[in-house]
């Protein structure tokens, strides 16, 4: 094989004579279409940070509200709570005055009782007295028949 330098020449020539016809005709069409190329694919980029900033809006106002459901159950079941103890105090205070009022009447009912019962004693003790009296002058009196009369009256 030999060495020809006017082929090496020409296909020099050929070869700068290519890239600048490919470079006239091509080089636009290749470098518009890197440039879309590379608009889309920042297009893209943009795109998906924008959702991902969306989606991370989403994600604070849905952890929002769900702070928000939270602090209203919390607060429902503050109330509910309050309300009970309201009724319990209510259904307590009620009881303890129904129960107060029974023991006014079982204590009114006992006194008028007791007095009943102190006021028949005291007529059955002078209705004895009295009989005694009677039987103590019907006969005449003597400390024996006085001492009858008062056992026999106790024994009774």
């Amino acid at each position: 094989m030999e060495f020809h330098p006017e082929d090496v020449v020409i296909s020099l020539i050929n070869i700068i004579v290519l890239f600048i016809l490919l470079r006239l005709i091509l080089w636009k069409h290749v470098i518009r279409f890197l440039s879309e190329r590379e608009k889309r694919v920042n297009d893209k980029i943009d795109n998906a940070d924008k959702r991902i900033e969306d989606a991370e809006a989403l994600h604070v106002e849905y952890n929002n509200q769900i702070d928000e459901i939270k602090e209203r159950g919390n607060e429902i079941i503050r109330k509910s709570q309050q309300k009970a103890n309201e009724q319990s105090d209510l259904i307590l205070k009620e009881t303890h005055k129904k129960a107060k009022e029974i023991m006014d009447d079982a204590e009114t009912r006992i006194a008028a009782e007791k007095e009943q019962a102190l006021e028949e004693a005291h007529l059955e003790i002078t209705g004895l007295a009295t009989e005694m009296a009677a039987r103590i002058l019907e006969r005449e009196v003597s400390a024996a028949d006085s001492k009858h009369v008062v056992d026999e009256f106790f024994s009774n």
